[in-house]
């Protein structure tokens, strides 16, 4: 009696992983660029909420580096430097189709230590690097200019607590195959522009995200995102009032408790300066690596790479660690 007892057991926690399986869900990047990343796009947000009265909790680092000059004219901006940013994202569903998001985040600017890692990542893969022959090796500065006097000018690393964002969530459909959820999302201005951590603004946003199991191996994920932004103390001469951002990936699971993702994302301008580099619109490419444990704990690695090159960081490390309760 034992052994069909063990085998039973032995089914249903085979089950249990493959259920978990067919759950895709992004990773927890968004643009890093310097100036975007002030203002309210939502980061991935998830389609399934957490099964009623329960928390998700995930600690996330996204390790960016920029490197980028244009000078026309009397005009010109540099980007130069690296971001960490460490964040921290919980959700917690009050029901089967409610449930609050909310972030905190601490993020230090510096001129960092992965220009020639970066470099080098880029010859040996034949990827263009862009203005970084024409920069320093690990200088950090950021300016944008007009004529003689810079309208933005940093050249000592800063730090402090970032903008934060909550967001209220109801789920629209959810059942084995996929889900879709919307979201309102609110930014709070308690970062601070001077120290690139925040607008000094409250944005509004409104997303819809969703996830489908294609097969039994391979799923994929969307989110589309409108972001009123409003009245900041950050460049708030050619800042833009509106801007959107979607995210889309695929999920292959080569094994029950694996996961390799591609996740690619777009998002326009938020500043209107006719310099692209600095006024954000973008396009990256993440590809990364889940792996969970039979307690429940998720772990995921990323490396961001733009797409168009030099708008946006060319180089970015994500990290996280992602559970349940």
């Amino acid at each position: 009696m034992q052994r069909p007892g063990l085998c039973v057991a032995c089914v249903a926690a085979l089950a249990a992983g493959a259920s978990s399986v067919a759950r895709a869900e992004p990773l927890l990047v968004r643009n890093q660029h310097p100036v975007v990343a002030l203002y309210g796009l939502p980061s991935p947000l998830p389609a399934r909420l957490p099964p009623p009265d329960t928390t998700r909790i995930a600690g996330v680092v996204n390790w960016s580096n920029f490197a980028d000059k244009v000078t026309e004219g009397e005009a010109g901006f540099t980007l130069d430097g690296e971001v960490v940013e460490a964040r921290v994202h919980v959700d917690h569903a009050f029901g089967e189709r409610l449930a609050v998001h909310g972030e905190v985040a601490y993020r230090h600017l510096s001129a960092g230590t992965l220009d020639g890692l970066i470099a080098d990542w880029h010859e040996a893969f034949g990827l263009p690097n862009g203005s970084r022959t024409r920069l320093p090796e690990d200088q950090l500065l950021l300016q944008y200019y007009t004529g003689p006097t810079p309208m933005l000018y940093v050249d000592e690393g800063v730090s402090g607590v970032a903008d934060i964002p909550i967001a209220i969530g109801y789920q629209l459909l959810a059942d084995e195959t996929g889900a879709v959820a919307t979201w309102l999302s609110v930014k709070a201005p308690t970062g601070k522009a001077e120290d690139l951590t925040g607008s000094g603004a409250v944005d509004v946003a409104w997303s819809v995200a969703a996830e489908h199991r294609l097969a039994e191996r391979w799923q994929i994920f969307g989110q589309a995102n409108l972001a009123w932004l409003g009245d900041g103390d950050f460049l708030p001469d050619v800042q833009e009032s509106y801007a959107w951002s979607a995210l889309a990936g695929l999920t292959w699971n080569p094994w029950r408790t694996l996961d390799l993702t591609a996740q690619l994302e777009g998002n326009s301008a938020v500043l209107d300066t006719d310099f692209n580099g600095l006024d954000g619109a973008a396009v990256v490419l993440t590809l990364g690596v889940a792996y969970r444990t039979a307690r429940a704990w998720q772990f995921d690695f990323g490396i961001s790479e733009d797409v168009d090159a030099d708008a946006s960081p060319d180089f970015v490390l994500n990290l996280a660690v992602r559970r349940g309760f």
